[in-house]
């Protein structure tokens, strides 16, 4: 008999993960199941209110800043079902046959500049491939994978039954998994790029950043302490550095590859992969996932716009004379 859960004390993660969610995960048509994941999603934010209120303020704060744009009721609900699509890719990336997704990949992926990733596999070297919370990355290890190329991917685990069944899977395409709570994760990440693996690492969980004591670094318009973790594994391997993101479209997924470094240069793989990254954001807001970390980020810089905004509305005249406070 299945309980149930208290959703206040679990992250979207773990709720959408419960054991129930995964065995219809593994036995549900497609479509069922993306909606009921839907369904399911916008129950959780109506609970779970200051986390929805976090996300959609910083995503009109971001793009009013940047695209002088403003966010409106359609646009949040695409940012929310894209949420939901991640958490859907997830669990069926996990829990599907291999055997299904490889077909289902196979039928709806599209590389582009895949050249870039062609010329450093005939080389016999590893490369480092940074991406994002964005798109349909869940399927990016298995899309190159069954390409051919070699992969090791750091990634965090959010359920035991997650972390058992995606080694299990990994195994199977010879594709390394290191746990990013699990100790010497960036050498345990050079040792397989020596080894002529490409890398695949996230560069915009905020949250996790290792930051410089002295640099800076320009997110969204705003200056942050600077991770120094991309820029000390860019250093010690002396490898090229591309950036992949796994957009969704009306036809599929497109894998766009960027270069990003090519090894030699002394500069901040940092700064280069983050910019390019918040280019693709701003581009497809929708998209991306890390807006709730970003709220947290960028708390200060929110807050006092905020606050500007309200003491300009409460300070500015009406214009209607009939609300005039000198006429009331």
């Amino acid at each position: 008999m299945y309980g149930i859960p208290d959703v206040t004390s679990l992250g979207l993660s773990q709720f959408f993960q419960l054991s129930f969610n995964v065995k219809l995960a593994r036995l549900s048509p497609l479509m069922c199941l993306r909606f009921y994941l839907y369904i399911l999603g916008f129950l959780y934010f109506f609970v779970k209110r200051h986390d929805r209120k976090n996300i959609v303020i910083c995503q009109n704060y971001v793009l009013k800043l940047n695209l002088k744009k403003n966010v409106s009721y359609l646009d949040s609900i695409k940012t929310f079902l894209g949420v939901f699509d991640h958490y859907f890719e997830k669990l069926i990336m996990a829990h599907r046959p291999l055997s299904e997704m490889i077909d289902f990949l196979r039928l709806n992926l599209h590389i582009k500049n895949k050249s870039c990733l062609d010329k450093i596999k005939k080389t016999g070297k590893g490369c480092i491939f940074v991406t994002g919370h964005f798109g349909a990355v869940e399927f990016l290890p298995l899309s190159l994978a069954i390409e051919g190329y070699k992969i090791a991917l750091i990634c965090r685990f959010k359920t035991k039954k997650l972390k058992e069944e995606l080694i299990k899977r990994a195994k199977k395409f010879d594709v390394i998994l290191i746990d990013a709570n699990e100790p010497k994760v960036v050498f345990r990440a050079l040792r397989a790029i020596k080894s002529g693996r490409i890398l695949i690492t996230e560069c915009d969980e905020f949250s996790e950043w290792r930051p410089y004591p002295d640099k800076q670094i320009s997110v969204f318009g705003h200056s942050m302490p600077q991770d120094k973790t991309l820029d000390f594994l860019y250093k010690r391997a002396k490898v090229p550095a591309l950036m992949g993101i796994m957009r969704r479209g009306k036809d599929g997924f497109t894998l766009c590859i960027d270069s990003l470094a090519d090894g030699s240069k002394d500069e901040s793989l940092a700064v280069i992969a983050w910019k390019k990254l918040e280019n693709h954001i701003l581009n497809y807001p929708q998209q991306w996932y890390q807006w709730k970390d970003a709220a947290t980020a960028l708390s200060e810089h929110i807050v006092r716009n905020t606050d500007k905004d309200h003491l300009e509305e409460t300070s500015a005249p009406s214009e209607s004379p009939f609300l005039s406070p000198n006429l009331s």
